[in-house]
């Protein structure tokens, strides 16, 4: 009897050990996505400001070229650790840098062109509605009440700054091209990640990165190329500065910040820090462009931190725990 006391003591020590490393693990995910939604939010900025100073493609692959100088001295010794990835997993990865890099990237920029801001913000905020809604269409991994209800008071929250709090404002808007290509954008990036967690179970996420930005980037040469050569432009010493932002620092640091974070906590928890990136974007907008805050904006951005705040709280580990775990998507 006292034997089996001492075991369930030691197992209870054990679980308890357990829970509180993922508790610091989850921490560490949530500070580092966070940090990931503060680079986004100045690369949406970014790309407004240059979008129409340099070919859309040319740019991708630009930012590309910058990534690969942070990342790959960074994985190169766990990539010959790794050994060569089979046919299958070189597709993957091929796969990861279309829709992580190629296609996100280009859109980004090319719907920027054509959209609105607000047009442009409303469908971004998206976001995590389209990951948890492909997780439960493509892998069958159904998200609690309290996750829909966090994503709904996050978007709504978005909703009345982009709107001003005006329903007329809403009303107004149009939809045109470019919102489309935005749409394709974000639903890119979420099968990204999606997907990327797949891959992770095998590879790290700086190995992943690396693998990703490599074919992302070779992806983009032939048309990069021929735009390069046939188009004609020039950037500013300052325009420069931003592609170096949006190449070292989001491309080369967000990229890989956010497969870590996605490696550690899912896909479909991560997603809700999406929308932190335009609330980002107004405090840099505030600080850099000495832009106002307004009643809306506060009440939006403490919506917005409601909803991520809903999100992530679980009560009880639910039913279908064990397709979630096996996937790691909540």
């Amino acid at each position: 009897m006292s034997l089996c006391c001492c075991m369930n003591e030691k197992d209870i020590k054990m679980h308890k050990k357990k829970i509180k490393e993922q508790k610091n693990l989850n921490i560490q995910a949530y500070f580092t996505l966070v940090l990931v939604s503060m680079l986004y939010g100045g690369n949406i900025i970014s790309a407004r400001v240059i979008s129409s100073q340099i070919p859309t493609v040319s740019l991708s692959f630009i930012r590309g070229l910058l990534g690969l100088i942070i990342v790959v001295p960074f994985a190169w010794r766990q990539v010959l650790d790794t050994g060569k990835p089979s046919s299958r997993e070189l597709f993957n990865f091929a796969l990861l840098g279309f829709l992580g890099m190629s296609l996100p990237y280009t859109l980004l920029v090319w719907g920027m062109k054509y959209s609105t801001a607000a047009n442009a913000s409303i469908i971004l905020a998206t976001g995590p509605a389209i990951t948890i809604t492909l997780l439960a269409i493509g892998w069958r991994v159904k998200p609690s009440s309290r996750q829909v209800l966090g994503i709904i008071v996050s978007f709504l929250g978005l909703l009345l700054v982009f709107t001003r709090g005006s329903l007329n404002y809403l009303l107004s808007l149009n939809v045109n091209a470019g919102d489309f290509i935005l749409l394709i954008n974000i639903t890119s990036s979420s099968l990204f990640n999606i997907l990327g967690q797949g891959v992770m179970k095998k590879f790290s996420p700086l190995v992943t990165a690396a693998y990703s930005l490599i074919f992302g980037t070779l992806i983009l040469i032939p048309y990069a190329g021929w735009e390069l050569n046939t188009v004609s432009w020039h950037l500013s010493w300052m325009n420069w500065l931003v592609v170096f932002y949006m190449g070292f620092m989001v491309t080369g640091n967000a990229f890989l910040l956010n497969l870590r974070g996605v490696n550690q906590i899912g896909s479909g928890k991560a997603a809700i820090f999406i929308n932190l990136t335009p609330v980002f974007g107004i405090l840099f907008g505030v600080v850099l462009l000495n832009e106002s805050l307004y009643l809306y904006h506060w009440i939006g951005i403490i919506l917005v931190l409601t909803g991520i705040f809903l999100s992530l709280s679980e009560k009880r580990q639910r039913k279908n725990s064990s397709t979630e775990n096996s996937y790691r998507a909540s």
